[in-house]
């Protein structure tokens, strides 16, 4: 069995934990599964190859849609392909869509038509495609929507990661889909290795400021976010170093978020950014540490999942809707407003036990969500 793992890549840790995530899981109970990525700037041909997985050509769009060509090609043309590692459309059994959050306005509209038009070939040839728990919309009214919305009834599986994100697929549809439902974020079950934290010096002394440049770029709808983002970090630091903290800088996503880390640094003076290429170490590094103030969503995830308690900001809707899942629903600071920021702060700290509990109880059930999750994707690709 050949399974695409589609919108990942290596650089942003959340989509290189994503990745992880489902290689581990298909390998340990799918005997001889293989995976195929599509390379790119951030999901090079070394790294895909280093993993043993097949580079998948994907050329889709102007000025004519290769996948579909693909499937008039001779087998032997593409069995001289696999020579050179290469596997097309034709060669996949199923496609599982990690994108994370890659489908609504915010994006444009190329991945909307693409994924629309390969749901409806899929569909045809009797390939499942199916959305693994990611965020979704909202969407605007334009042509490549609508059109996105008509094919999701093609999916085997559409998993929404809060209901926020099913309702914008409900509406876009504009029929109901039993194929849609929510699950959790399925990277909380990922573990983390711990003696990465050793390397970095982190312990339940140390505070972890995670910045995300979103909160600051124009995705961002918030002008006074923009602004005043890194302002605001910088004074959540300096009221954890008064508290006892060890403040360091955690980076989450690489080159885009290199800067607002260096910023971040400088404002506070702690130690050299903390940057780990592996996922799985970058969580254990977050799960040994005190607590995080944290703007990655993924990063939100690993500090929580791992009774990690979690000050978070956010620029779009996932991240009110993880800290409701988690038990910890006044932990995300809805506006950058300093004295608002400082009390946030102050409140978590007074609770840290408490958090911790909380955050601990809550797991098994979403753990056993995830769980449920994979029973429905292992059902649908043993079809």
């Amino acid at each position: 069995m050949l399974i695409e793992i589609k919108g990942v890549q290596f650089v942003n840790k959340g989509a290189s934990l994503m990745l992880r995530a489902v290689v581990d899981r298909l390998r340990a109970v799918v005997p001889g599964v293989e995976f195929a990525l599509t390379p790119g700037p951030n999901a090079p041909f070394q790294r895909v190859a280093g993993m043993g997985a097949w580079q998948r050509l994907r050329l889709p769009g102007a000025p004519f849609d290769a996948d579909a060509a693909c499937y008039r090609l001779p087998r032997r043309v593409r069995d001289v392909a696999r020579r050179y590692g290469i596997v097309m459309e034709p060669d996949v059994s199923a496609v599982l869509d990690a994108s994370g959050f890659a489908y609504g306005a915010a994006w444009g509209n190329a991945a909307l038509d693409s994924t629309a038009e390969e749901l409806e070939r899929l569909a045809k040839h009797g390939k499942p495609y199916v959305f693994l728990p990611q965020a979704f919309g909202p969407f605007a009214d334009a042509p490549a929507a609508r059109r996105f919305g008509h094919a999701l009834s093609r999916a085997a599986l559409i998993c929404a990661r809060e209901p926020e994100s099913r309702d914008h697929l409900a509406r876009l549809a504009g029929q109901p889909l039993p194929n849609l439902e929510v699950f959790p974020d399925f990277t909380l079950t990922a573990p983390g290795q711990s003696e990465a934290a050793a390397r970095w010096g982190v312990d339940r002394s140390t505070a972890l400021l995670i910045p995300n440049e979103h909160m600051r770029g124009p995705l961002n709808p918030d002008p006074a976010w923009r602004s005043g983002y890194i302002a605001l970090v910088a004074a959540l630091a300096a009221r954890l170093a008064e508290r006892g903290f060890s403040v360091r800088v955690l980076n989450h996503e690489g080159r885009t978020d290199a800067a607002a880390c260096a910023e971040l640094r400088a404002a506070t003076g702690s130690p050299p950014v903390i940057d780990e290429e592996d996922p799985l170490a970058l969580k254990g590094v977050i799960g040994a540490a005190g607590l995080t103030v944290c703007s990655r969503y993924h990063g939100c995830v690993s500090s929580m999942s791992q009774g990690v308690p979690c000050l978070g900001t956010a620029w779009s809707h996932k991240y009110q809707a993880l800290f409701d899942e988690f038990g910890q629903p006044g932990h995300v600071l809805s506006r950058c407003d300093a004295a608002a920021g400082a009390a946030a702060l102050d409140q978590l700290l007074s609770g840290l036990d408490a958090a911790r509990a909380q955050l601990a109880e809550r797991r098994p059930a979403l753990e056993a969500r995830v769980a449920a999750m994979w029973t429905r994707v292992l059902a649908i690709l043993s079809r």
